[in-house]
């Protein structure tokens, strides 16, 4: 079994965040967040695409390190956005990884295949998890 919540966004939602905010969004490949921090990357975007000095600022990378861990590297500057950067890595250490939901649980998981098995989880998503890993492995 694969993954069912890969890290990315896909092709089509990239192309909607470059539509919407430009330069400031990285390659795809360097946007790896499960489906429920989405939202809190799309917000991200937008606030920082309002900036009126934002012209040099670059998103280089958002990805998930840990459970409930949010890593955004940028280049260049522009006032404001460190505390929005700072908001958004807040926001996700309350947030389930999933679902988008608040998050109670960290679930940890040594299964192969599962990429970076730890995750921020909501209570009904923890246990859905739970079920799918010991569906793979009865």
């Amino acid at each position: 079994m694969s993954d069912r919540f890969q890290k990315g966004f896909n092709a089509h939602q990239h192309g909607l965040l470059r539509t919407l905010y430009g330069e400031l969004v990285p390659r795809l490949e360097y946007i790896r967040v499960r489906p429920g921090w989405h939202r809190l990357v799309d917000e991200m975007f937008a606030q920082l695409g309002r900036l009126p000095d934002r012209r040099g600022l670059r998103v280089a990378r958002v990805e998930t390190r840990n459970a409930g861990v949010l890593a955004i590297e940028t280049t260049g500057l522009a006032a404001g956005a460190e505390d929005m950067i700072a908001s958004t890595k807040e926001a996700a250490r309350t947030t389930c990884e999933h679902c988008g939901k608040p998050a109670r649980l960290v679930v940890k998981v040594s299964a192969p295949f599962i990429e970076l098995g730890d995750r921020l989880l909501c209570v009904d998503c923890a246990h859905m998890f739970h079920k799918e890993i010991a569906h793979d492995h009865g």
